[in-house]
Formats: C-alpha cells, sequence, structure tokens
C-alpha cells in the first residue's frame, strides 16, 4: 500500500518499528549501566567503610577526629557506620543478600563424600573487572607486581591460615563467577593491549583448577593464551584437577604450579585438601605431558620436630625438577584472627615483627633457619621466597627484587 507520496506505508512503518527497537535497546543499555555504576559506587562504599571499621579495631586508642581526617571523612559517617555495626545492620543485610543469591543460583555440583559434605559454591555475575593490577607491596618487601584474574573467590579447602577469610571476609561463600563471556573478552583485550609482557595470575583469588572439572576453565583460557607469544598465564593450585589439562597439548604460555606443605602440617591446618604426595604426584603427569611447573612450599609452619616432617618433600621435588621452587613462612595480617574459620592453633607461632607490610610472622633467625635447611637440600635451578623483607634476602644472599619466585615473568 502506497500513501499520497507514493512511499509505501508497510516500509515507513518497519523503519519506524525498527527505530523505536533500536530506542529500546538503547533504553535498556543505559538501564543496566546505571545499575551496574550504582552497584559499583555502593560496593566501593562498602570497602571503603569496612576499611575504616578495620582501622579502628587495629588503632583503637586513635580519637575519632583523628580517623575522620586520616581518611577524609566525616566524624557523622563514621559514628552511623559504628551503629550500624551494633546494631547488626550490615550483618542483617549481607545474610539476606547471600540467601536471596543462594536461592536464585542453581549450585554446579552437589555435595558428595563418604565421609563428609564437599562443600559446592554460588554461581553469581561479577559486576566490576575481572583483571587488575597486584602492585601494593610496600617498601621493604619483595614481592612481584603481576596481574591478577578474578575467575572465582575461595575455595572448599578449609586451610587455617588463608589469607582469604580476610580478604573476601563480607562474603565467605566459595562463588564462581558466571558471566564468563565477558571475562573471557575481557582476557582476549588484555592480551592484545598489555603491550609488556606480563603474568596473569589465576590462582590468587581462588585455586585455579579446584573446580576446572565442573567449569572447564581451562579448556576454554589455555587456547587463549597457547594463540599468543608475549604473556603468560599461572594456574596455582592445591587440587589434583588435571584431566582438562591434560587432554590439552602443552604450551610454554602456561604455567602449572602446586602449593603444597609436609603431609603432617596438611593435616592439621589444611583441611579438606589432598595431600601433598598427591599434589606432587599430579605435578609429576603434569610435567611429564610438558607442562612449565613450579612449586610452592608455602606457608611453612615450625611445627615440633618441623625438620622431620619437611625432609619428606625433599627427595620427590628433586626427582621432579621444577623450574622454580618458591619458599615461604607463616605470614599474616593480625586481623585474620578474628575472621578465620577453620581454627586458629596456626597463629601461635608468629610474633609482631614490626615489618614494613605490619604482618606477623616467625620470628627472623627462625625463618632464616628454616629457609637455609631448604636452600642446603634443594637440588634445583631457581629458589624464591614468597613476600619477605629485603633484610632477608641481603642475610640469605639472594637477589631481592631481580629474584625468579613463583609469580614472576621468568
Amino acid at each position: 500500500m502506497k500513501d499520497n507520496s507514493g512511499h509505501s506505508k508497510d516500509k515507513d512503518w518497519d523503519r519506524t518499528q525498527t527505530e523505536a527497537e533500536i530506542e529500546e535497546a538503547g533504553m535498556e543499555l543505559r538501564r543496566e549501566l546505571e545499575k551496574a555504576s550504582e552497584r559499583e559506587y555502593q560496593r566501593m562504599a562498602a570497602d571503603l567503610r569496612w576499611a575504616v571499621l578495620d582501622f579502628m579495631d587495629a588503632n583503637p586508642d586513635m580519637a575519632l577526629p583523628d580517623v575522620a581526617r586520616h581518611f577524609g571523612l566525616k566524624e557523622g559517617s563514621i559514628r552511623a557506620w559504628k551503629a550500624h555495626v551494633t546494631m547488626g545492620t550490615y550483618r542483617q543485610k549481607k545474610e539476606r543478600e547471600e540467601k536471596r543469591i543462594e536461592q536464585k543460583q542453581q549450585k554446579l555440583f552437589v555435595p558428595r563424600g563418604k565421609k563428609g559434605i564437599k562443600p559446592g559454591f554460588i554461581e553469581r555475575k561479577r559486576y566490576t573487572r575481572f583483571i587488575h593490577y597486584f602492585d601494593k607491596t610496600p617498601e621493604g618487601i619483595v614481592c612481584p607486581h603481576f596481574f591478577i584474574l578474578a575467575h572465582a573467590n575461595g575455595c572448599p579447602y578449609e586451610c587455617q591460615y588463608c589469607y582469604l577469610n580476610l580478604t573476601l571476609r563480607h562474603y565467605p561463600s566459595p562463588t564462581v563467577f558466571s558471566n564468563t563471556a565477558r571475562m573471557f573478552q575481557e582476557i582476549r583485550d588484555w592480551l592484545i593491549s598489555q603491550q609488556k609482557p606480563s603474568m596473569l595470575n589465576s590462582g590468587e583469588l581462588s585455586d585455579s583448577l579446584v573446580w576446572d572439572e565442573d567449569t572447564g576453565f581451562s579448556l576454554n583460557i589455555v587456547p587463549l593464551f597457547a594463540d599468543q607469544k608475549r604473556h603468560k598465564l599461572l594456574m596455582l593450585t592445591k587440587s589434583t584437577k588435571i584431566k582438562n589439562l591434560l587432554k590439552l597439548s602443552p604450551t610454554d604460555r602456561v604455567i602449572t604450579s602446586f602449593s603444597i606443605n609436609a603431609p603432617e602440617v596438611s593435616r592439621r591446618f589444611e583441611k579438606g585438601s589432598p595431600s601433598p604426595l598427591k599434589r606432587l604426584e599430579a605435578a609429576a603427569k603434569l610435567k611429564a605431558a610438558g607442562w612449565s611447573l613450579r612449586l610452592r612450599i608455602d606457608p611453612i609452619i615450625p611445627v615440633k620436630d618441623w625438620p622431620r616432617y619437611y625432609q619428606e618433600l625433599i627427595e620427590p621435588i628433586n626427582e621432579l625438577e621444577p623450574e622454580t621452587v618458591t619458599l615461604g613462612t607463616l605470614r599474616y595480617f593480625k586481623n585474620l584472627l578474628k575472621f578465620a574459620r577453620y581454627g586458629s592453633g596456626v597463629f601461635k607461632y608468629g610474633q609482631d615483627q614490626h615489618d614494613p607490610d605490619n604482618r606477623i610472622r616467625i620470628p627472623f633467625n627462625e625463618r632464616k633457619r628454616i629457609y637455609e635447611f631448604f636452600m642446603e637440600r634443594l637440588k634445583v635451578n631457581k629458589i624464591g621466597l614468597c613476600k619477605e623483607t629485603v633484610d632477608m634476602h641481603r642475610e640469605l644472599g639472594l637477589p631481592g627484587p631481580e629474584q625468579s619466585c613463583n609469580c614472576s615473568y621468568d
């Protein structure tokens, strides 16, 4: 049908309808962006709130006006936050949110096991960036800068000393992020835009492989790194879930790394995790298949007769010949004790050394003796220290910031 001008009314209607659909799609996009911006604002505000309250807990003698000036905030805001904490407002809100998420999302695997329950995880979208840069190491502490991939938060293992109990204290339930299309696009963009050869660490906020057989994470991310020659991916794990990696062709762009400990120490303080010797067996299979392999013995804990227990690791590690072994002794922030969920016995080994990063550590001379024990016995090409002081590196004759360790590119 045509109107008096000779144009088709149907075509005009189609064009008008298309324009309306485009406009509606644009409005929907703007609404989603506004929601995301509001969520990001609320998250940042919550992070600031808890940073202030944690600071006040750590500095009880500091007057409220001094705290307000320190953070550039109004005294009234801080008083209101403390009042809400006292009334339980934030705790109740968090419990409601966790319950809402759990009801909405389906667990990706169910509890199983003969003797105990193996926990699942919450699946939800991530609204902030998946990749961010770790460069907060204070002067006086040796730790390389690297990029972190937040594909998940937390893990099912119950390690007493785990720093994630503090880092993720407000959202402790293990979480896998479901909007993977956006995550993998962000990884592709990073691979292209990041000009300096860099390490992307997928095991900083969660275990890289513990859920791999349920999510297929490695099957999707490894090919992205195999197709380029600039960057490397670090997959750090306490698990033995290596089936998917064994299906893939190994690439020097991906480094597999296992966190291990003395079997007796693991039995006491790493509940629910595979035995260290089983982890070493899995590591040996990956190395035999051609994968790059690193190990970290961390945290070393000086239980009674610790040299006898840690000696069990020396021979299998030397036979394995990893490219790097990283050593780390027990260290933690004081506030971790308030959020430790799986016991607190491990913390009796630490003392405040007044180190630059304010972590509690084993006394300096005892740490030195521990490192010397391993350095005399391990027959590997590279040994590094994890988050240690410059003074310790100097005392042991190590290269400090130039060292090769688990998270370094080389």
